[in-house]
């Protein structure tokens, strides 16, 4: 299962869904895909895809909400959404209505060899993920794409050029004849997963009155 685009409603069920349906690796690849393991990993089957891009969008309706309140509200959505990474970028334009940021979803490389070794790996994907939020009076909409990532230790990136010189797109992990399926499968999984937790998180914050009263 995976994000498309989302009413409010369809959103909350969706997340409810994973929530009851959480499993580990080996598992929920074998229920997904069958005792015996395709060659490749089709980057559709677990995520959101647009011009075979990842990327996902939702409108959401406010009625009586001005752009202003939308547009500060996002400023607070904007601020929630990742952990504090120190080459994320963010960026408000109030007169377009526009709230932005530029950060990385970290993703452990915990694979079963890794995990049984005394010395667990502490490698990451790191994934490039560009999430804005376009506001109007009595609507808005999410925008996230996540077109790149790296693989090895985050501490490496000293600023974003720095990361985009040794990036990849993200349909490298998919689509072609690989080895470490199960760990690509959980990758692109815990991806999808993050992603609407982001989303989530967004349409908690948007749905809040400002607290201005004091």
């Amino acid at each position: 299962m995976k994000l498309k685009e989302l009413t409010l409603s369809s959103i909350l069920i969706l997340s409810m869904g994973l929530s009851a349906n959480a499993q580990d690796a080996i598992t929920w690849s074998t229920f997904r895909n069958g005792s015996k393991v395709a060659d490749t990993v089709a980057l559709g089957d677990y995520l959101p895809l647009k011009d075979n891009e990842v990327y996902v969008e939702a409108v959401v309706e406010l009625p009586n909400i001005s752009k202003p309140e939308l547009f500060s509200r996002a400023k607070l959505a904007i601020q929630k959404t990742f952990t504090n990474n120190k080459i994320g970028t963010s960026n408000y334009d109030s007169e377009a209505g526009i709230c932005s940021i530029n950060n990385f979803y970290d993703i452990s490389d915990m694979t079963a060899l890794s995990a049984l070794g005394s010395n667990p790996s502490t490698d990451q994907y790191y994934f490039n993920a560009l999430l804005s939020i376009i506001v109007k009076d009595g609507k808005y909409k999410i925008k996230m794409e996540v077109p790149q990532y790296t693989y090895g230790q985050s501490s490496r990136y000293k600023s974003y050029t720095d990361f985009q010189s040794q990036s990849m797109p993200v349909k490298k992990l998919a689509n072609s004849r690989q080895n470490g399926k199960r760990q690509r499968m959980r990758v692109l999984k815990t991806l999808n997963d993050k992603m609407l937790v982001t989303f989530n998180l967004v349409q908690r914050e948007m749905g809040k009155k400002l607290d201005t009263d004091f």
